[in-house]
């Protein structure tokens, strides 16, 4: 038998054994498995983030849209016209009339939402009105004479998974509360309007991110 070199011996004790690649596979393994899951929970994260995102963005749309609508209700008021022009008086589409209809999941009020002078009634409703939640609140408008003819508005502006019922709540000028149930008071000085909406994307603790927002819209024009 031939002896072995000494270069040959050096090759061989430089290799790995199987027990050493094993090794070497497991701990490889285990750091790629800790890398794709950091990876997949900031996946998450970003999806979470940017749902809220785009929630909050969403809601906060809704909300300065509701609060432009009613700083116009009430306007073309009849104390504008001179009352020989308007013999309808409140009933007349060209009049506003304000606020029609008040509850804590809805709100009817008469506008010139566009201003174009044309009077519109304007319906901002949680659907269903009281639940069970999540919700969707809605927002419609329909020119007045339409209205009185019995034509339905067409609601095209919403705001998915609104987890609170009560969305509206009224106040004085003195900031007591004003009870919302149904024809308006006189005293109604402000609305504040309050959505509580929640992502449909659970977090990686497995709850649901939910954001809430709150704003108040004085009312003009009353009567």
């Amino acid at each position: 038998m031939k002896p072995m070199s000494p270069n040959k011996k050096k090759v061989l004790a430089n290799g790995f054994t199987l027990i050493e690649l094993m090794i070497s596979v497991a701990i490889l393994t285990v750091v790629v498995g800790v890398v794709v899951q950091g990876l997949t929970k900031l996946q998450q994260r970003n999806t979470v983030e940017a749902q809220k995102v785009d929630l909050t963005q969403e809601s906060r749309e809704f909300l300065d849209q509701i609060v432009s609508d009613i700083h116009q209700s009430g306007y073309p008021s009849l104390k504008m016209f001179d009352p020989a022009t308007k013999p309808l008086g409140l009933l007349d589409p060209g009049v506003s009339q304000g606020f029609v209809n008040v509850t804590p999941s809805s709100l009817q009020f008469e506008a010139d939402v566009d201003g174009t002078g044309t009077v519109s009634e304007v319906f901002i409703q949680l659907n269903p009105l009281n639940g069970p939640c999540p919700c969707i609140i809605q927002r419609g408008t329909i020119p007045k004479a339409q209205w009185q003819g019995g034509t339905l508005p067409f609601y095209y502006t919403e705001v998915n998974n609104v987890n609170n019922t009560i969305i509206f709540q009224g106040y004085d000028n003195a900031g007591n509360n004003v009870a919302l149930n149904g024809a308006p008071t006189n005293n109604l000085a402000a609305i504040e309007i309050t959505l509580s909406v929640r992502s449909p994307v659970l977090d990686p603790s497995g709850t649901y991110p939910t954001i809430t927002m709150s704003t108040a819209a004085k009312v003009a024009n009353l009567y």
